[in-house]
């Protein structure tokens, strides 16, 4: 059985236009709402200089 992932979890509220903008990108990935957050933070971590 595969190792399930182990990060933590948090609730966000999010102005609707973001939302449709995450779900959009999400449909059109294939991927979760969750996922493409994740990456998106990531991406803005790294370009503010922090290792991730």
């Amino acid at each position: 059985m595969p190792d399930r992932y182990k990060g933590k979890k948090m609730s966000v509220v999010l102005p609707p236009e973001v939302f449709e903008i995450i779900k959009k990108l999400a449909d059109e990935q294939d991927r979760s709402n969750s996922y493409i957050i994740v990456q998106l933070v990531k991406k803005a971590l790294k370009d503010q200089g922090h290792e991730v």
